[in-house]
């Protein structure tokens, strides 16, 4: 009995032995990862405008942002909390609050209507890997004639990266 038990052990070592094996040599022929340096291919998440335009009405300014989320993690959505609009003599911050509030409506692109895009207090503009939405938004400043820019900070892993886009339009 006692023998049979030793080689029941071994031969239990032997196979975890060959298992950690196995294990460590694929990960070393997919990734490089025994033996060199640890990667991860993780992208930082990239928003884009697409299309801008704005107009002035009785309430204020009203501002259509085209935006995509073409680059990222697909776990979660991208989100942009805080946009700053701005030329050479004025500029303005909206944090989520502030888009979320002024946000009046949200078209989906045609093609992912399955995903939903939206604004909420905490996130600002939320989109989802690989689709695009139109925000319609009805600032409640109006500005004056003239080109602005307007750049959406998307947050990454450290306040040191931020992913910034920018796209310019004008008030005639």
């Amino acid at each position: 009995m006692v023998m049979e038990m030793e080689r029941v052990t071994i031969i239990g070592i032997i196979f975890a032995i060959l298992v950690v094996g196995w294990i460590l040599a694929t990960g070393q022929w997919a990734y490089g990862n025994v033996v060199g340096p640890l990667v991860n291919h993780s992208k930082i998440p990239q928003l884009k405008i697409t299309y801008v335009n704005a107009y002035e009405n009785a309430k204020g300014t009203y501002l259509i942002l085209n935006i995509t989320d073409c680059d990222g993690p697909d776990a979660y959505p991208a989100s942009a909390p805080m946009m700053e609009i701005y030329n050479s003599t004025w500029h303005v911050f909206l944090y989520s609050y502030n888009i979320s509030n002024d946000t009046v409506k949200v078209i989906q692109a045609p093609w992912n209507e399955n995903k939903k895009d939206y604004t909420n207090w905490y996130s600002g503009f939320v989109v989802i890997l690989g689709s695009e939405a139109q925000f319609q938004l009805q600032l409640p400043f109006h500005l004056s004639p003239g080109t602005y820019h307007i750049k959406l900070y998307t947050p990454a892993v450290s306040s040191k990266v931020l992913a910034k886009q920018t796209a310019t339009f004008t008030i005639s």
